[in-house]
């Protein structure tokens, strides 16, 4: 344990990691900012109730900040949205897992929090800080993995059955994308790369050269020798599984290699408010499907009025 156990300096030298985790594309300058806020107006939320030391921070004072009520966008006081309370979650669970990493804690305070999830056929995308956890995990350190490709790859919207069989060809670096080929269920398209996504597969790319000079053969996430479809998406699961594991999710019975792939029709959902957005992030070609990944009930959306302008 460090000599230093103030809730304070513990959240500044998470603030340190994740600066060093926003460096390597592990974290978006969006998510760092948004996290970084969040955690500083949670310091305070609990130097209000008293909680001055890292071990002051129990599971109920931390239910009560997810569950805190909120303003609505007229002035008035409401619950917050799941969205809210689901991010408020994010940076807790996210903050005290570099706590425990760093020696500074040992608690998970936020661990059972339950929260409505976006389910799809038994499936939940995972959460934010799921996903920064899945890129810090997956980052390699000597040579860039299978493991590290297939994670950008699903990352990106592939699905199980697509990544084994993307090649060096495949990649469109320059303009930060990737081709899909598609399937029986799924359109082939264009998946767009993030930070870290363009860094492994860029990197995946030149190490596999080195092996397979072909970019028409060179696999990124599996390997190049000749075998069946279903062996290609075995091995990439066996590889998402993998990396789940890592993160502490290969008990949930709800987070599988899918739940990866939804984290992208989550992301283009919430970035442009358009369901078709969603569907074709991850090559669906029904439109409630896509509602259903990412949790979207267009039947009941409150903000649809018919024309008429919604009561005050």
């Amino acid at each position: 344990m460090g000599t230093d156990l103030s809730l304070t300096h513990g959240i500044d030298r998470v603030l340190q990691v994740w600066q060093q985790m926003t460096a390597q594309n592990e974290m978006s300058h969006q998510t760092y900012d948004k996290f970084g806020l969040l955690l500083r107006r949670f310091d305070l939320y609990a130097g209000v109730r008293g909680a001055l030391l890292i071990a002051d921070v129990e599971p109920g004072l931390v239910d009560d900040f997810v569950n805190a009520k909120g303003h609505s966008r007229h002035g008035y006081v409401s619950d917050a949205a799941v969205a809210t309370r689901l991010l408020r979650r994010s940076v807790v669970r996210s903050a005290f897992r570099v706590l425990r990493e760093l020696g500074l804690s040992h608690q998970d305070p936020a661990r059972d929090i339950v929260l409505p999830a976006r389910t799809h056929e038994g499936i939940r995308a995972l959460t934010e800080d799921e996903i920064v956890d899945l890129r810090h995990h997956a980052s390699f350190t000597s040579r860039p993995t299978r493991h590290a490709a297939a994670a950008a790859l699903a990352l990106a919207g592939g699905h199980s059955g697509e990544v084994g069989h993307i090649v060096i060809a495949d990649l469109d670096l320059p303009h930060r994308r990737v081709w899909m080929h598609g399937s029986i269920k799924y359109e082939p398209r264009w998946c767009r790369l993030d930070a870290w996504g363009r860094h492994v597969l860029a990197e995946r790319a030149r190490h596999v050269t080195t092996e397979n000079p072909d970019p028409a053969t060179a696999r990124l996430a599996v390997s190049s020798r000749p075998t069946s479809d279903a062996a290609l998406q075995a091995r990439a699961c066996v590889a998402l599984r993998d990396l789940l594991r890592r993160i502490g999710l290969g008990g949930e019975p709800d987070v599988k290699p899918a739940s990866i792939t939804a984290t992208a029709a989550v992301a283009a959902f919430e970035t442009t408010g358009r369901i078709e957005d969603a569907a074709r992030s991850i090559g669906l070609r029904s439109l409630d499907r896509a509602a259903a990944v990412v949790g979207y009930d267009w039947r009941c959306d409150p903000a649809y009025t018919d024309g008429v302008a919604p009561r005050a």
